[in-house]
């Protein structure tokens, strides 16, 4: 069977009538005919009987009816939905960010975005998670872009830098550390520290070179889950510059030695994928509009 086949059963199933189905179709009855023939042969059923000049479905016909009903009208949402997604003026755009991005920039950057005229129809959805977890999700399609830092051994993943951000260290705002402005590492080690589990080997490696082996109380998945622990005295931690801080009693200090060290802020990509129109549009806004003049 074959999709006119079933499309011709499914006109004839409600118009009951071979001439009116074909005027409608606009076939020849007699090739109308053989179509139905032919799928009443490959099925080895009758799925009409006649009825004066009419015809109705047999009981195999009535049962086959429900079914193709329900996969045409289904095959037909998924075209529209396809075609849509395809549209250069309507669209969706899966977009992954990490943690520390979600509260300020990646906000900025869809604001932007969506400024001008011709994206403003485009539909975003979001992802939020660790590097590693939204690779993840771009190799099982379920994000088309993600924004994030980068990761050795993927040669099937593009990651092209859009800025670098900074990291500073954050200590309740009671600690030791606090009426400082700045801190070196040295200073930073002396206290046990709460980690970003995806950051913590970079860090690590950091001390270790300087001769220093902070201790950590625990390695933690999102920097507004580590600024929480800070605010309760749980540990100190270094994270991101753009986690937001705001009504939390803690202090941000700067670190001189890591402003040395660029950690930058990438958009990430399967190589060689097709894109939407609305996937290239933000892409080119992010390699255009980010990448030169920044966030």
């Amino acid at each position: 069977m074959n999709m006119t086949q079933l499309q011709y059963f499914k006109v004839l199933a409600e118009k009951q009538h071979y001439s009116l189905t074909a005027e409608e179709l606009g076939i020849a009855q007699s090739s109308l005919s053989r179509s139905i023939n032919a799928l009443e042969d490959e099925l080895g059923v009758n799925l009409f009987e006649k009825r004066g000049r009419n015809v109705q479905l047999t009981k195999y016909g009535a049962s086959y009816y429900e079914y193709v009903k329900a996969s045409l009208t289904s095959l037909e949402l998924g075209t529209k939905k396809v075609k849509s997604m395809a549209d250069p003026t309507i669209g969706e755009i899966n977009i992954g960010l990490t943690f520390p991005l979600g509260s300020e920039i990646v906000p900025n950057i869809l604001q932007r975005f969506s400024a001008g005229k011709e994206n403003r129809g485009f539909s975003i959805r979001l992802f939020q998670n660790s590097t590693p977890e939204l690779i993840g999700l771009i190799k099982n399609n379920l994000c088309d872009l993600v924004l994030c830092s980068s990761l050795p051994d993927e040669p099937e993943i593009q990651f092209t830098p859009l800025f670098f951000s900074h990291l500073i260290a954050v200590v309740p705002d009671r600690h030791p550390l606090a009426p400082k402005t700045k801190v070196t590492l040295e200073e930073l080690a002396k206290y046990p520290f709460i980690m970003n589990s995806e950051r913590a080997p970079a860090l690590l490696r950091i001390f270790h070179q300087k001769g220093l082996y902070p201790t950590i109380l625990s390695q933690v998945q999102g920097e507004c889950t580590i600024v929480g622990l800070v605010s309760v005295n749980y540990g100190i931690s270094i994270v991101d510059e753009a986690v937001d801080l705001s009504n939390k009693p803690v202090k941000a200090l700067r670190i001189p030695e890591l402003e040395q060290i660029p950690f930058s802020v990438n958009v990430a990509y399967m190589k060689n994928r097709w894109f939407s129109p609305a996937v290239k549009a933000f892409l080119n806004f992010l390699l255009k509009e980010i990448r030169e003049s920044g966030v």
